[in-house]
């Protein structure tokens, strides 16, 4: 299926942009991968977007941002997937992390 390979094209070229600072084309390479994901109605890669979308705001220093795309990629994933898949424990690795650092910070 040539959408799967654009998902997986559209999620490197963001975290690519991401990595080099580019925040602004990683979220417009990660809503295209979401919008793709939605009409082929695959929630895994759905999900894993979000999730990286969540990334990617958390680069931007937009938490409330990351936080809801983290929730709302978790909660979708354990629907498909199940709580125990890899997804969903990456997804709340992302949460814990960002509840340990916004503790310190406080």
């Amino acid at each position: 299926m040539p959408e799967l390979k654009a998902i997986a094209d559209y999620n490197r070229r963001a975290m690519r942009a991401a990595g080099e600072g580019r925040l602004e084309q990683a979220l417009l390479n990660l809503s295209m991968a979401l919008r793709l994901a939605r009409e082929i109605r695959r929630v895994q890669l759905e999900s894993y977007s979000k999730g990286n979308m969540g990334l990617v705001y958390l680069m931007a220093g937009k938490r409330r941002e990351a936080a809801v795309c983290f929730r709302l990629a978790l909660q979708r994933a354990k629907t498909e997937c199940g709580s125990d898949h890899p997804l969903c424990y990456a997804l709340k690795n992302n949460i814990r992390k960002m509840s340990v650092r916004q503790r310190s910070a406080a």
